[in-house]
């Protein structure tokens, strides 16, 4: 970047820092400026200008003057951008521990009035009728697809957490009812979308996208959609949006399935604390 080196000095001669100063502290004067104005203004002559220009690695100063438009625009285009983020570099601990509760009511709000009540009961008819619950993530969608998996599992259902395809499992369990979720904070994630098309053409798994608003490519390998917002930040807080909405997505539907077989489950959950002593390490307890 342009201003950085300007910034950095490497190898400038005194003259050389002094037009470089001069160019930093006065940004959005300079770009209107002839290579005369400057060195006037700097103090300094004409050929250091030139001579700086060409130290940076530009032809000359007409090309200094086009970058640094160039970088003055892209700076203010980010600041526009940064803007509205909850979350800046003078962010506070106490500031930060508001603000974190906000965003996950507001993912979990405009989640909740997004849903299409007729798309949920049709999973969930699904759902209650399935013999195994497959869950495909990517990146840190998998860590969440691992999680939702686990909660499937404390129900006694069949259900486990795949990154890709694996065909030779998939076709030994041709004949199971198995619902199978995809999540992909964009919606655009190629493979979930490979995953997606391979699951709809080649095996009988009813395919659950729950994506986020570029589901254009994927919307057409699914028997059902379940879009979560994204709000495509430049600084991961999407990941937060993303992640608590499609978390909330995953317990709607263990929810269900847990409200399904609730006796079921309560039975079960007596009989493990009839041997929960074998799971606890007791080692270093005094009574």
């Amino acid at each position: 970047m342009l201003i950085e080196k300007l910034a950095q000095g490497t190898n400038f001669t005194n003259h050389e820092r002094e037009v470089a100063g001069y160019i930093l502290e006065n940004l959005d004067k300079v770009p209107g400026m002839s290579s005369t104005e400057l060195a006037q203004a700097s103090f300094t002559s004409k050929a250091t200008v030139v001579r700086l220009s060409k130290k940076l690695g530009l032809s000359g100063y007409q090309e200094l003057r086009l970058k640094l438009v160039e970088e003055m625009n892209q700076k203010n285009r980010l600041s526009q951008m940064l803007e509205g983020e909850p979350i800046h570099d003078k962010s506070t601990y106490s500031d930060i521990i508001h603000t974190l509760p906000v965003l996950y009511d507001k993912a979990i709000t405009n989640t909740r009035l997004s849903l299409d009540k007729n798309v949920m009961n049709r999973i969930n008819h699904v759902l209650q009728r399935a013999e195994c619950i497959d869950i495909y993530g990517a990146g840190i969608s998998y860590i969440l697809a691992q999680s939702a998996s686990f909660k499937f599992a404390t129900l006694g259902m069949e259900s486990s957490a795949y990154e890709s395809i694996n065909g030779h499992y998939l076709a030994a369990r041709r004949n199971k009812k198995t619902l199978a979720f995809l999540i992909s904070f964009t919606g655009a994630n190629r493979t979930m979308i490979r995953a997606a098309e391979y699951l709809r053409k080649a095996t009988n798994n009813h395919v659950v996208g729950v994506v986020g608003p570029h589901k254009e490519a994927i919307q057409k390998w699914c028997h059902e959609i379940v879009e979560i917002p994204n709000r495509d930040s430049l600084v991961s807080l999407d990941v937060i949006t993303s992640f608590s909405a499609a978390t909330f997505v995953m317990d709607i539907f263990f929810s269900l399935l847990l409200s399904a077989r609730y006796h079921q489950h309560a039975k079960s959950s007596l009989e493990m604390l009839l041997h929960n002593e074998l799971l606890l390490d007791k080692t270093g307890i005094h009574e």
